[in-house]
């Protein structure tokens, strides 16, 4: 089958998915992005079965002359915003090719998602048959939309299980490890005030790994526990992961987080906040981590606190757990999904 994917930014854990389709059905990708920006530390490359083209200055003619040349059994597109990509999209769908809009927007109902359901009609619907979505957050805003039940699809973001899940956890690290963009959002402020509430009362008995780069880089304090990596390549970050103690993902606000499923895959137990919308599959509280409101800074101060009082046995309890909810989701049921999609039409 060949298959056409339509990104802005293409990601490690969507290539991913698409290497591990190709190497299961033999599935042919052409995979159009923009060109990624001279500050990225890694670019992805066209490898077997996968053909990246960069498309940035490509109108929507030269893009839809090229897809009709490959003539694809499904388009992907990721999100509904690009008109050049939306064009491409109703033409396929006009002739009876399945198009699927990825989207991870999570369900608020405020104004602007009511209004996106109103106007779907005009502006979503007619261009695409399909919806895929990571998970239960985003139901709620796929039917507002206008999708019905048989076509809205879950588990669109999967880790590397096949990589990840030659890790584990042997015993209990005391560190909290984060890997992300160190910007507001992730909730980087609210987890420095409290490191640095440890730091003050002289109770900072545990490690803490800051994996990533951003604004908020040069506020991490200066501690002879507390390290930071700017930049970790994918391939290298199952191996980071290995008795690595808890991950810590504190965001303010998060559609999913594909770290959070890395991590459960490679047994790590989670400090994540109720707003992250892989929590809602792959932690839960107590069980393997802990969930907190990512306002609250005593509550994510007690999280970690509670995380650090486990005895060992208990830790690799909360791992083995960990390793279970990994598996509601894998590179096979992506694969599976996509192929379904084509054959069903």
């Amino acid at each position: 089958m060949n298959i056409a994917v339509l990104y802005t930014k293409l990601t490690s854990y969507f290539m991913a998915c698409m290497r591990h389709d190709v190497s299961k059905t033999g599935n042919v990708y052409h995979v159009y992005r923009y060109e990624p920006s001279n500050e990225a530390p890694f670019d992805l490359k066209s490898e077997k079965g996968i053909k990246i083209f960069n498309n940035g200055n490509e109108n929507a003619k030269t893009l839809l002359s090229n897809l009709k040349k490959f003539n694809p059994d499904i388009i992907y597109v990721s999100g509904w915003t690009n008109k050049k990509y939306k064009i491409i999209s109703k033409y396929f769908m006009k002739n009876n090719i399945p198009t699927i809009l990825g989207m991870d927007n999570q369900w608020k109902g405020n104004i602007r998602q009511h209004l996106a359901g109103l106007m779907s009609p005009i502006v979503i619907k007619p261009y695409f048959s399909h919806i895929w979505i990571p998970g239960a957050p985003q139901y709620r805003f796929a039917k507002k939309l206008g999708f019905k039940d048989v076509n809205i699809f879950t588990g669109l973001y999967c880790a590397a299980n096949n990589l990840f899940g030659k890790i584990s956890q042997k015993k209990f690290n005391r560190q909290l490890l984060f890997v992300g963009r160190l910007v507001d959002h992730k909730g980087i402020k609210v987890f420095l005030n409290v490191l640095k509430s440890f730091i003050n009362e002289d109770a900072l008995s545990f490690k803490v790994h800051f994996v990533g780069n951003g604004p908020l880089s040069k506020e991490i304090p200066k501690h002879e526990l507390i390290t930071h990596s700017n930049f970790v390549n994918p391939d290298k970050l199952p191996l980071l992961m290995k008795d690595a103690g808890f991950l810590i993902l504190p965001s303010l606000y998060e559609a999913w987080g594909v770290v959070i499923h890395e991590a459960v895959t490679a047994g790590l137990p989670i400090i994540t906040t109720h707003q992250t919308g892989a929590a809602s599959e792959f932690v839960v509280n107590n069980e393997n981590g802990f969930i907190y409101n990512a306002h609250d800074k005593l509550e994510l101060k007690k999280s970690i606190i509670n995380s650090f009082n486990l005895s060992e046995n208990q830790y690799l309890k909360m791992s083995s757990k960990s390793k279970q909810l990994s598996n509601l989701n894998s590179l096979d049921k992506w694969s599976s999904t996509l192929n379904d999609i084509i054959e069903k039409g």
